[in-house]
């Protein structure tokens, strides 16, 4: 192909998930993951930019505009936009999507050791790449595919894809 955008996109601005419960979705990524909200459009803000027309939408159903933006780390990374929307995910083996969230190699233990200790199922973590890399993989109380991983894990991986079947859990343990 001739033509190409390589010197005109800078880098991913944003990603998007969603999910079926704002606050719930706060507490798990504030709360237990650590984000930030950087923004929230709730049904208030809504009718304050005065979109009733999309009030159907606020009860989620279809695309709903409400949402709350997240950010990890200090400024590292891409906007994470939690969406409320009540379809569901692919099925619990598909790898893909995932949102990996970049870790420090000695915290990945500690990140294995808070989900244990918060009851969120877990695989990992385990090799797929070099020495040294670790991924630990799980999900949102929505399904979503997530994923803990670096490039300096001193502790001992096993070699080999996750087992993604086992982490999914009941959406009413929430």
């Amino acid at each position: 192909m001739s033509i190409s955008l390589k010197n005109v996109v800078r880098g991913v601005d944003h990603l998007t998930l969603p999910v079926g419960d704002l606050a719930l979705a706060e507490r798990f990524y504030v709360d237990l993951l650590g984000a930030t909200v950087i923004g929230r459009f709730d049904e208030a803000a809504a009718f304050r930019e005065r979109r009733p027309e999309r009030a159907g939408e606020l009860k989620n159903e279809g695309n709903s505009p409400l949402h709350l933006s997240l950010r990890f780390g200090k400024g590292f990374g891409p906007r994470v936009d939690l969406f409320l929307q009540g379809d569901g995910q692919p099925a619990p083996e598909r790898g893909h999507p995932h949102l990996a969230l970049a870790v420090k190699g000695e915290d990945m233990d500690r990140a294995r050791d808070v989900l244990a200790a918060a009851d969120v199922p877990f695989d990992g973590p385990r090799r797929l790449g070099p020495p040294g890399q670790a991924s630990l993989y799980f999900l949102d109380p929505f399904g979503n595919k997530l994923e803990f991983v670096t490039d300096a894990y001193a502790g001992e991986a096993p070699v080999g894809a996750p087992d993604l079947r086992k982490l999914a859990r009941d959406p009413r343990d929430g």
